[in-house]
């Protein structure tokens, strides 16, 4: 399998398997950088959470499929969320919690070509900028 298949297909198993993924991302990311919760305080229905997570699944799921689209979006998010102090490194830790997340749940049909294909969708992922 090519690596935007793998990618592709490790996020199908990964909706299947555990339906509403947001609490669970959220969790890992809270729990490695405590200090980017209180950045949801205002979130009390988690409808910011839904929608930044439906927005990193369409950009990741663009980057994979050698899309445009992330790049325009990611560059003017990387902007906007330092307006909420939230650095650069930061920002792709939300990503890497989507992975971590990912890798979590498929258990024994994560591969070492799955973990490559990710590898390099978060590299590419994290070069996205303003064409």
């Amino acid at each position: 399998m090519k690596g935007c298949d793998l990618i592709l297909s490790s996020l199908d198993t990964f909706a299947t398997r555990e339906g509403d993924p947001a609490p669970g991302i959220y969790a890992r990311l809270f729990a490695a950088h405590p200090e980017l919760e209180a950045l949801f305080l205002m979130d009390t229905d988690g409808g910011v959470r839904g929608s930044m997570l439906q927005q990193a699944f369409e950009c990741l799921i663009d980057v994979a499929e050698g899309g445009r689209m992330a790049g325009v979006v990611l560059g003017a998010e990387r902007v906007n969320h330092e307006s909420y102090g939230v650095p650069d490194n930061l920002f792709d830790a939300f990503f890497l919690a989507i992975r971590d997340s990912v890798k979590a749940s498929l258990a024994d049909d994560w591969t070492a070509e799955t973990s490559a294909a990710w590898t390099r969708l978060l590299a590419r992922a994290g070069q996205a900028s303003y064409p």
